[in-house]
C-alpha cells in the first residue's frame, strides 16, 4: 500500500535529522530590509509585509535559511560555533505570474554552521538532501550543481575596466541583475540617455553628489526618510551616469564574460570545470584551486550516493530565487526543466556576518526539502 502524503514528508524529515541535526524553532516575522538585502531587491514582488508596534517594516518569512541564520547570531557565543539543524515550517512567499499554488506552504531543511571542514560539509548536505528525496521515493532526479562565489572571484580578479569591474561585482550574486549590468558592459542593447541630474553629478566626488542630490530634492519638495537612504539615491544615480557615459568592455572580454555567465554543460561536470577554468584564464584568472575543490566534492558524493550524479549538470548562475548562496549549491528536480525543484541547497559563509554586523563570523551551509512537491501519494 502507498504511502500517504504525511508519511512521506516524515520519512524525508528523519532522513534529514539523522545527519545528526537537532529540532530548532524558527521566527515567522523579520525585519524586510534585511531580506531585501540578504535575498536581493528582485524578491519584493514575492513577500507579504506587516508594521511592527513601532512602525518598522516586517515581513514573513519566504524561505528558513535567513530565519534560521538570524537565530544562530541570537545564540552563538563565538565565531565559528558548530550548530546542525533540522528545520520545519511554513513559509509564505506569492506566485510567480502564471504559477499555480498556494502562497503558503511547508519546508523541511537542513541548516549546519561552523563546520570547520567545508568541502565534506558540502558534501553531506547534499547527500542529506538526496537521502530525504529517496525517502520519499523520488529516486530518479535530475540534479543542477552552480557555485555562487565563482562569478565574483572571477570578476574581482579580472581587472575590468572601469567602471565595469565595479558595477558587475555590486551584482555578482543576483543573477538577474548580472544580467541587466553586462548587457550594457557588453553594449547590448539601445544607450541609455542620461538625466539631467545625473549629468551634474557624475564629475563631482561623493560628498558633493550627495550635497548636490539632496539640494535638488529639497527644491522638489521631495524627502527622503534618512541620510542612508539619500546616499544610496545619489550614488546610485552616480553609477548609472557613469555606466551610460563610458565604452563597452573590448570583445574578447565581454564575449568571455558572457559566455561564462550563460554556461551550461554539455559534457561531463569534470569537462565543465575544465571549459570554466579556461575561459576565466582568458580573464587573467587561475581557477585551479577551485577546481580542484570541486573535483573532491564530485568524489565524495559519487562515494556517498553513487547515482545522484547519473543526470546532473553544471550552471554558472542559478536562477532560483535566493542570492545569498556564496558557494557551492543545487537544486533536485524530477524533470529537466527544473520549474519546481523539490530541494534546494547551498553554502553561504557571508551570511551570518552580514546579518551580525560582524560580531558572529561563521561559515555555513543548509538545503532546503519541499514536500508538496513530492507528487501524490
Amino acid at each position: 500500500m502507498p504511502l500517504d502524503h504525511d508519511q512521506v514528508t516524515q520519512a524525508a524529515w528523519a532522513a534529514l535529522k539523522a545527519r545528526g541535526a537537532h529540532d530548532v524553532a524558527l521566527p515567522t516575522l523579520l525585519p524586510a530590509a534585511l531580506v531585501l538585502e540578504l535575498a536581493g531587491e528582485d524578491l519584493r514582488p514575492r513577500l507579504y509585509f506587516a508594521s511592527g508596534p513601532q512602525g518598522d517594516e516586517l515581513c514573513l518569512r519566504a524561505d528558513l535559511t535567513i530565519p534560521a541564520a538570524l537565530h544562530y547570531c541570537q545564540i552563538a557565543t563565538h565565531d565559528h560555533q558548530e550548530v546542525a539543524w533540522a528545520c520545519e515550517g511554513k513559509v509564505f512567499r506569492a506566485p510567480k505570474p502564471g504559477e499555480d499554488r498556494p502562497p503558503e506552504f511547508t519546508q523541511i531543511g537542513l541548516e549546519r554552521f561552523g563546520d570547520a571542514d567545508t568541502i565534506a560539509a558540502d558534501v553531506g548536505v547534499f547527500v542529506a538532501a538526496w537521502e530525504a528525496c529517496q525517502a520519499a521515493g523520488l529516486n530518479k532526479l535530475h540534479v543542477r550543481l552552480c557555485d555562487g562565489g565563482l562569478l565574483p572571484q572571477i570578476i574581482a580578479k579580472a581587472a575590468l575596466r572601469a567602471p565595469w569591474g565595479e558595477a558587475l561585482s555590486e551584482v555578482a550574486n543576483h543573477a538577474s541583475a548580472l544580467r541587466r549590468v553586462l548587457d550594457q558592459a557588453c553594449g547590448n542593447g539601445p544607450k541609455r540617455e542620461i538625466t539631467a541630474l545625473e549629468r551634474k553629478i557624475v564629475e563631482l566626488d561623493q560628498a558633493r553628489a550627495r550635497s548636490t542630490v539632496a539640494e535638488v530634492l529639497a527644491l522638489a519638495q521631495f524627502s527622503l526618510p534618512g541620510a542612508r537612504q539619500l546616499s544610496h539615491v545619489a550614488d546610485r544615480l552616480s553609477a548609472r551616469a557613469r555606466r551610460a557615459l563610458a565604452p563597452p568592455l573590448d570583445g574578447v572580454t565581454a564575449q568571455t564574460l558572457a559566455r561564462l555567465v550563460a554556461m551550461r554543460s554539455q559534457d561531463t561536470l569534470e569537462a565543465s570545470l575544465d571549459e570554466l577554468v579556461a575561459l576565466a584564464h582568458k580573464l587573467g584568472v587561475d581557477l585551479s584551486v577551485w577546481r580542484e575543490a570541486w573535483a573532491e566534492r564530485l568524489k565524495l558524493i559519487r562515494q556517498e550516493a553513487p547515482i545522484a550524479l547519473d543526470h546532473a549538470h553544471f550552471e554558472t548562475l542559478s536562477p532560483e530565487a535566493f542570492d545569498y548562496y556564496d558557494g557551492m549549491a543545487f537544486d533536485f528536480s524530477v524533470d529537466a526543466s527544473f520549474a519546481r525543484p523539490v530541494a534546494t541547497g547551498g553554502r553561504y559563509d557571508t551570511l551570518v556576518g552580514v546579518i551580525s554586523g560582524g560580531r558572529i563570523q561563521a561559515r555555513a551551509v543548509g538545503c532546503v526539502v519541499r514536500p508538496a512537491r513530492f507528487g501524490r501519494y
